[in-house]
């Protein structure tokens, strides 16, 4: 069995320089042909830009469940119809460890389906701050 461990080692630390050796030749190609010069840099440019794309949608994704993550937090806090106090208390822990952990969006997502939707569906929703009468 260590044999064949210390066979799949080398092979794959051989395997790790073939687009090293590929790349070699490519550049040793472009040297003496302008056009594959330009052509490479295009293809860079192009994939530098697509790549900003794709780093953009994720940061919208990141940033919207962000949002969705702060919204259900104040949620959890406000909401005054819990069935016991363990399980706000439950709640507030898993939505507060989550951030730290990186999967605040998945229990924002989790609190909304599970919790949020069946209160509200009840018609348990959480109580609004009531602003007080003026008086004239």
């Amino acid at each position: 069995m260590n044999k064949l461990l210390k066979y799949g080692a080398v092979a794959g630390a051989l395997a790790s320089f073939a687009p090293l050796a590929a790349r070699a030749q490519d550049e040793s190609e472009l040297i003496y042909n302008t056009t594959d010069v330009a052509a490479a840099t295009t293809a860079t440019a192009g994939l530098a830009a697509g790549l900003l794309i794709i780093w953009g949608v994720v940061a919208v994704i990141v940033i919207a469940l962000f949002i969705f993550w702060i919204v259900m937090l104040i949620d959890v806090f406000k909401r005054k119809n819990w069935q016991d106090e363990g399980q706000k208390n439950l709640w507030m822990i898993i939505m507060i460890v989550s951030l730290f952990v990186s999967l605040y969006g998945l229990a924002a997502i989790i609190y909304y389906f599970v919790v949020k939707r069946a209160l509200d569906k009840k018609g348990n929703t959480p109580a609004a701050p009531q602003a007080p009468p003026s008086q004239k």
